[in-house]
């Protein structure tokens, strides 16, 4: 192939032709965060990338890639990859394609022990719609990923959504075969189970995804272990000031006394409250 063609020839789309409904256009934000939920916004995003990914399998050149995941060498077919997929994996060709109306996105918890189907670290996972019982592939995004304070952010959602979305067209691959020709071919690098955006590909999804849309409308959830959450008190601290003799009470023996307690060893001095002080008005001050 011709030197100067570009390594990744699927993202070679001027500007989006997703079309939305009235419902998502109206929500687009290009200069804020997206104005809708973030399922709506992972629903827009999987619409504009779905081209990339259509275009991938319906040409009619194969990205191969070598040992130390190379996706520049190519190799020509005469039938679309689809139809190779279909011939070596086995299927339909278009069980090779991305299908919106077969998708549906949440973002949620991971990790559940009760059926095994996700660690509770990963980014995000993709339930097939076989397993889900609703004919629907469920693509889950975790919590822990937030993408409302910058773009660069939102543009590391859109790639791991990309990731997931490449799941529902190659399903009898895992991480292997077709989903690997894929994924290498719209520019997803790295280990296959964990890939991040080449610079094509990413520059791609912060020029037709996240300025489009605007950002993505979720601050990451920081989850803290059990064991390691700090346990709250309500009850008021009373030290003495003397002799540092100290007591914790509630609010209300606080000012039913009206902040006049003093120190019940032989001291006799004020006592102060920590935190708290009292007011006629009975606000905290």
């Amino acid at each position: 192939m011709e030197s100067n063609t570009p390594p990744y020839p699927a993202l070679l789309v001027d500007e989006s032709t997703a079309v939305f409904s009235p419902r998502l256009n109206a929500l687009c934000s290009p200069k804020g965060v997206f104005k809708g939920t973030r399922e709506e916004w992972l629903e827009a995003s999987a619409l504009i990338m779905s081209q990339w990914l259509n275009n991938a399998v319906n040409d009619t050149q194969r990205a191969t890639y070598n040992r130390k995941k190379d996706a520049t060498k190519w190799v020509r077919t005469d039938k679309p990859l689809k139809s190779y997929f279909a011939e070596r994996f086995g299927g339909k060709p278009k069980d090779y394609t991305y299908q919106p109306n077969k998708v549906r996105f949440a973002c949620s918890l991971m990790g559940d022990a009760a059926t095994g189907m996700a660690s509770g670290n990963a980014l995000a996972h993709c339930h097939y719609a076989h397993a889900t019982g609703n004919s629907y592939h469920e693509i889950r995004m975790n919590v822990t990923l937030g993408g409302r304070r910058t773009k660069d952010e939102s543009s590391r959602v859109a790639d791991v959504l990309l990731h997931e979305m490449i799941h529902t067209m190659a399903i009898r691959c895992g991480h292997k075969g077709s989903f690997a020709i894929i994924a290498r071919t719209v520019g997803l690098k790295g280990k296959l189970t964990s890939t991040v955006a080449s610079d094509e590909l990413r520059s791609a999804i912060w020029s037709q995804v996240v300025t489009r849309l605007g950002k993505y409308p979720h601050n990451a959830v920081k989850l803290v272990k059990r064991g390691q959450r700090k346990k709250g008190s309500r009850l008021i601290k009373c030290l003495c000031p003397t002799c540092e003799f100290n007591f914790r009470t509630t609010r209300k023996w606080i000012d039913k006394c009206e902040g006049n307690m003093i120190c019940p060893t032989d001291c006799g001095a004020w006592m102060i409250t920590i935190g708290y002080t009292y007011s006629e008005d009975g606000d905290d001050q």
